[in-house]
Parts: structure tokens; C-alpha cells; sequence
């Protein structure tokens, strides 16, 4: 009688850690019971929950940090994928919550190009930033909601569509040689000549001066500034022009920057170098000749 007794009372006491056992394991606590790290058992054990997606499970783990508590838990991630916290935080306490953000095929099309690509982020304007199309305020991105999976694959597919305008480029100033000369055509003794010209449909005063210094320094500057042969020549007139001809023209260079096609009275010349007198006068140029020194430089 007393042995039956005795054996009644060991079965109630394992009912009762049944029972207990079976409310932890319905509140969804799991026990990492394979705590064992190359041989080892570790000595500290921490409770843990794990979300991944709609997926929440809370498992006590001696695991160290938190990749290996996931590769313990048979809770496969790629490099595309987001865990927070990161896969070397090491697990020192109770409580730790480590998320899981899974991420997805996505199709970008914009009508030129596609582009696949594996993300976690949900937002396609964000996405197409992120990854690097250039896009525009005006430019709108669509979920499309139907498609031809045979063609995309199993992806979620955002369209592009371009609504920029790119803005007309200002038209180059345009210079109208075509009014009278104030004075008698340019002679070498003269030295100077002025007339009337037509600038953006403004008429303007110039001026046009003549110098004769040795231009190589500047054509160096200009080779490397403006991707011409650094050389210049003299024309039979006595005018100084680059290899492909231009005169070469001293000017404003804030008015005319360096390498500017311009038109002058001895023809077509590029803008190589300045002067003191654009202080005075912005409009004036200033044209290199061989006319005061005659040695062919």
C-alpha cells in the first residue's frame, strides 16, 4: 500500500512538470537544448526573441552572438537581407530582441532600361535613389500592378516615367559684323580701329588694338586649357593665328572667356589672353600682328 502511494505521488509530480512544460512550449518558448560549441557547453544561457517577418519565437540560447544564434535556429539570411542587430552583436543579456527584414526581387523599368535588383526597402521612388537612376521631382514611380511574369520573373516591377524637360542651353552670343566701319579699313599705321557691332541684338561700340609680342607662353596656355597645338604663324598680312587659323585675340576674359570664338575685322579669331585696357574698356580687343617688329614671330 505505502509503495503504491509512493509511486501515485511521482506521477502526480510528473504530471505537473508535464503540464508546466506544456504551458511554456504553448507560450512559445523554446530551449536551446543542442548549447554545445565544439565540444563545450557554454556556461550562460539568455532568452532571446527572434521576428522574422510574421514569424516570432522566443528561444532560451547560450549562443554568443546573434549570426550564431540563427544558424542555430536554422534561420537562413543573405547578404541582401537586414538583421538588427547585426550578426557579430554578442548576446549578454535577456530581453534582446533580433529582427529579421527579408529582402525582395525588384524589376525597375523606365522605358529605356531595366534593372533587377534585391532590396528590403518597400518605397519605389526610395529604391530607384537608392540604386542609382538618376530621377527627377517632375518624374513619377509606379507600382505596376499587372505584368507579364514570363517576362520579369517573380519580382516586384516599378515603372519609371519621365516627365523632366531639360531646359533650352542660352543660345551663344551672336555678333553681327555686318553694320559700317566708323573709319577707313585697318592699315598698319593706323593701329587702331573702331566700328559699330550688333551683340544679342544690341548695338555696341568696339575697339580693336594691335600688339606685337612674342605669343608662345600664351599658346602654351592655350594648349593646355583650350586642347589646340601650342604654335602659332603669321599670315601673309602680317596677323598672328593659331593652327587652325583663328587670330589670336586678347579680351575680357570675364566678358570672353579663354578659348571664346569671336568675330573681328581681320577675320575670325579665338580668345587666348587678356590685357589692362579691359578694365577700362570690356569690349575692346586686342589683336596679335607682327606689324611693329617684322621678324615673322
Amino acid at each position: 500500500m505505502r509503495l503504491s502511494r509512493k509511486v501515485n505521488r511521482i506521477l502526480l509530480v510528473a504530471g505537473v512538470f508535464a503540464v508546466i512544460f506544456g504551458v511554456v512550449m504553448a507560450l512559445g518558448l523554446k530551449s536551446d537544448t543542442f548549447a554545445k560549441n565544439d565540444g563545450e557547453v557554454t556556461s550562460e544561457e539568455h532568452f532571446v526573441t527572434i521576428e522574422d517577418g510574421d514569424d516570432v519565437v522566443t528561444v532560451k540560447t547560450s549562443a554568443r552572438t546573434v549570426g550564431e544564434l540563427l544558424q542555430r535556429a536554422d534561420v537562413v539570411v543573405t547578404e541582401a537581407d537586414i538583421v538588427n542587430p547585426g550578426l557579430e552583436t554578442e548576446i549578454d543579456d535577456d530581453g534582446l530582441t533580433v529582427s529579421v527584414w527579408r529582402a525582395r526581387p525588384v524589376l525597375i523599368s523606365d522605358g529605356v532600361r531595366k534593372q533587377y535588383l534585391m532590396t528590403t526597402e518597400t518605397d519605389g521612388r526610395e529604391i530607384v535613389v537608392k540604386y542609382g537612376k538618376e530621377i527627377f521631382e517632375e518624374d513619377e514611380v509606379t507600382e505596376v500592378a499587372e505584368y507579364d511574369f514570363l517576362m520579369t520573373g517573380p519580382a516586384y516591377v516599378y515603372a519609371v516615367t519621365r516627365n523632366h524637360v531639360e531646359p533650352e542651353p542660352e543660345p551663344e552670343p551672336v555678333v553681327d559684323l555686318s553694320s559700317k566701319l566708323d573709319v577707313a579699313p585697318l592699315t598698319a599705321r593706323r593701329g587702331v580701329n573702331q566700328y559699330y557691332v550688333t551683340v544679342n541684338g544690341q548695338t555696341i561700340y568696339r575697339k580693336e588694338t594691335y600688339y606685337d609680342l612674342p605669343m608662345g607662353g600664351v599658346m602654351a596656355i592655350a594648349a593646355r586649357e583650350c586642347g589646340v597645338p601650342a604654335y602659332y604663324e603669321v599670315r601673309e598680312d602680317g596677323v598672328k593665328v593659331d593652327a587652325e587659323g583663328y587670330v589670336l585675340v586678347a579680351a575680357d576674359l570675364g566678358r570672353y572667356p579663354r578659348c571664346t570664338v569671336v568675330e573681328t575685322s581681320l577675320g575670325l579669331g579665338r580668345v587666348y589672353d587678356t590685357g589692362s585696357f579691359a578694365l577700362s574698356n570690356p569690349e575692346q580687343f586686342d589683336l596679335a600682328t607682327d606689324w611693329t617688329n617684322r621678324n615673322g614671330r
